[in-house]
């Protein structure tokens, strides 16, 4: 996923982060305090593959989700990237 999401978007000042050993199938990437965690735990046996995300705000030691999506396309995930990130 990765890989097809950097021929799409622009990562040179993103980050990929793992916050979530425990979750195989989340990742995070993450530009300053702002912070896309992704997921496809949930949907990994649809015929299309589908995404969760959270858009959050790191504020301290706190995380405010600012946007949830679920059950999303990839070409959706990656609009929403691009219009947070700002890229």
């Amino acid at each position: 996923m990765i890989e097809r999401l950097k021929h799409r978007i622009d990562f040179t000042f993103l980050k990929i982060v793992d916050y979530w050993p425990s979750d195989l199938c989340a990742i995070g990437i993450q530009k300053e305090n702002k912070l896309v965690y992704i997921s496809t735990f949930n949907l990994m046996n649809k015929e299309e593959l589908k995404y969760d995300f959270d858009l959050e705000l790191i504020e301290g030691s706190k995380i405010n989700v600012l946007k949830e999506e679920r059950e999303v396309s990839e070409k959706k995930l990656i609009f929403e990237l691009k219009a947070f990130f700002q890229i």
